[in-house]
């Protein structure tokens, strides 16, 4: 795991947990113009890191672990704006679930509203990865021309976008590492409870569509969040394709949180 970093002399801290099957240069550019306001950390995951090919993703829990690890030495455990992005949005509920860490608010851009199957056996495991991990590997492991201009199609985005950050010289463990420790793993949303937790979604594809499928029932359970739909982004484009809109949107949702956090705090003298 490697961190990129930008703006440090800046106060309020930001991380930035790209998608998965990229790297992190597909966001490099949004984090560089979004230290001109915030301290940011870039997280570079093990087995997706162009400057690191040697090394193999192990799991979310094992990111989210060391960057909490990272946090909590260098930074006392305080994130101001935590950002996940597609795949990013699991390790940032591994995150979440740290509770070393103090984190004001949290936006999970893309994030899918649909759990992995409820499989237990590792043959089962197997099974379910050698057909939908390896369906993903074979579209996006191994990155041709047709390849991006289907990975554009569905996401909304462009191609140039698809290209830059498409990453494929990560191998096949890397990308069953990805999904296997997530199969019967249920997503713990009270979790959205320890930070102001926001939603976005580009839905000018068919895949935040789908990744939000679900996004009714979960306002139902009265789990706190907020969400914003971008009806002319596609997933992921915010950030990838619009830096300085990602800059206000992130600067905007901030200073949401401090101003709910300060209200709470009015209303409590454990805050004094």
């Amino acid at each position: 795991m490697k961190y990129f970093e930008f703006g440090t002399e800046n106060r309020e801290l930001v991380v930035i947990l790209h998608g998965g099957g990229t790297s992190y240069r597909g966001t490099e550019p949004t984090a560089r113009l979004l230290g001109e306001r915030f301290h940011v950390i870039l997280v570079a995951y093990d087995g997706f890191n162009p400057s690191e090919p040697e090394t193999e993703f192990r799991s979310p829990m094992d990111e989210a672990k060391r960057l909490g690890d990272h946090i909590v030495a260098h930074y006392g455990g305080k994130i101001d704006v935590l950002y996940g992005l597609s795949y990013g949005c699991r390790i940032l509920m591994e995150v979440l679930a740290d509770e070393r860490l103090t984190i004001t608010a949290a936006i999970a851009d893309g994030m899918s509203l649909r759990d992995y199957p409820d499989i237990k056996s590792k043959w089962g495991k197997d099974i379910y990865c050698f057909f939908f991990t390896g369906l993903f590997y074979a579209v996006m492991g191994h990155p041709g021309p047709r390849r991006k201009k289907f990975l554009a199609k569905i996401t909304g985005r462009s191609y140039a976008e698809a290209d830059r950050i498409l990453y494929g010289r990560a191998t096949w463990k890397s990308w069953k590492n990805q999904d296997y420790d997530l199969i019967g793993k249920k997503t713990d949303y009270s979790l959205f409870a320890r930070t102001h937790m926001f939603l976005w979604y580009g839905i000018r594809g068919s895949v935040d569509k789908k990744l939000s499928a679900n996004l009714g029932r979960l306002q139902k359970t009265g789990v706190p969040f907020e969400v914003k739909i971008f009806t002319e982004l596609g997933h992921g484009g915010l950030a990838g394709e619009h830096p300085r809109q990602f800059v206000e949107e992130l600067a905007r949702a901030y200073a949401s949180a401090v101003q709910k956090e300060g209200s709470k705090c009015d209303r409590s003298a454990a805050c004094a």
